[in-house]
């Protein structure tokens, strides 16, 4: 029955052959020997069958990340080139996350590149109450191609680091231990099943974004304006002072704070932290704008102290409105803190409030505390 089935396949791929022209055959092999695979691994069994489900459940990631986070990839393509890393790792962030900077799997990892905290803090990147850089699409980037040249310094080949990036260092090597090689159909194989039908998966989806992305008439068929996704580098990285409000940097670079935001999505609340400054991103072209307004612009101080807050799970009958009412905070704080744009809710939803500081307690409690100095 197998051998039926691998010249049916066989017959398949002959007509795969000539519905694609030789010049995408030779894109889809470039990406492959990119990774360090062999261009044979088109004719992959297990992937000829799936390519085409594959294609189909996973197309929409490509499309949305093109159309909705045009801001982000141009900054994850500038970083891996000058990494000197294969440009098809941008679709391992595609298929991690989407692209969604504010990306947070169950469990816990978060942005672009869904680094969990101890993983992000090895590799550099500041998490605290003010900024969370997972979620820098430049930094977290620098991160993971850092990341992933380290595994590919310890497997040798690009794709084993793509693995090693699912599934882990420890259970690669297990898998390679298992199968006695480390060629990419042998670790694939879905009967021996020396690797998780997840970390199977994940580089076939890969390989699948990438050829999708360099092939014309898929673009074309979904977008025509998708043809030239991604090829600016439109944005500059510039210093800016601590404790200052996000609306007037953004006022100094003349763009709303929205557009603002999506360039700048490391930062947690609508300040830069305390400290000796900080960075942020804008628009190469404003960057004139922004160096001439910036140097005749004396920015306000903000407190940037946190407010304490406490989890309020929502209930059934329950509004904004009446949310805000009963815990006496403003509609507007909720919606800020909670990143809500609409009003809709729903029930077991856990929605952070705000604790408003009791100042007659504090002071209650500096005096009584000052009175237990100053008897002692």
């Amino acid at each position: 029955m197998k051998k039926i089935l691998f010249f049916l396949i066989l017959a398949f791929n002959a007509i795969f052959a000539q519905t694609y022209t030789s010049e995408y055959y030779e894109k889809q092999a470039q990406i492959l020997r990119n990774l360090d695979i062999d261009p044979s691994f088109m004719s992959d069994l297990i992937f000829v069958q799936i390519r085409e489900e594959l294609e189909s459940k996973h197309s929409g990631v490509l499309v949305n990340s093109i159309q909705n986070f045009s801001k982000v990839t141009p900054m994850i393509r500038k970083v891996l080139a000058k990494e000197e890393v294969p440009e098809e790792i941008l679709y391992l962030a595609m298929i991690e996350s989407g692209l969604k900077t504010h990306s947070i799997s169950n469990a816990k990892a978060v942005g672009v590149w869904q680094f969990m905290q101890p993983t992000a803090r090895n590799l550099g990147l500041r998490i605290d109450a003010y900024v969370d850089e997972r979620r820098d699409p430049v930094k977290s980037t620098y991160a993971a191609a850092n990341y992933l040249k380290n595994l590919k310094n310890e497997f040798g080949k690009w794709y084993l680091a793509l693995l090693a990036y699912n599934c882990g260092n420890g259970k690669l090597k297990q898998a390679i231990s298992k199968a006695g090689s480390d060629d990419l159909s042998i670790l694939l194989d879905s009967d021996k099943k020396y690797l998780s039908l997840e970390t199977r998966n994940f580089i076939r989806k890969i390989l699948i974004l990438a050829f999708l992305a360099n092939d014309k008439d898929f673009l074309l068929q979904k977008d025509g304006s998708l043809m030239n996704y991604a090829l600016s580098n439109d944005f500059v990285k510039v210093d800016i002072p601590s404790s200052v409000a996000l609306k007037d940097l953004a006022q100094s670079a003349n763009i709303d704070l929205e557009t603002f935001k999506k360039y700048n999505p490391q930062f947690k609340h609508n300040f830069t932290p305390p400290g000796n400054g900080y960075y942020m991103y804008i628009p190469l072209n404003k960057t004139a704008f922004f160096e001439k307004n910036f140097k005749n612009t004396h920015f306000k101080k903000v407190d940037t102290s946190i407010p304490m807050t406490k989890i309020y799970v929502v209930k059934a009958g329950d509004s904004l409105y009446k949310i805000a009412k009963t815990h006496n905070v403003g509609i507007e704080d909720l919606r800020e803190l909670n990143k809500i744009k609409k009003n809709h809710l729903s029930i077991n939803q856990k929605l952070i409030i705000p604790i408003k500081e009791d100042k007659n307690a504090k002071n209650t409690k500096s005096k009584n505390h000052y009175t237990q100095i100053v008897s002692r």
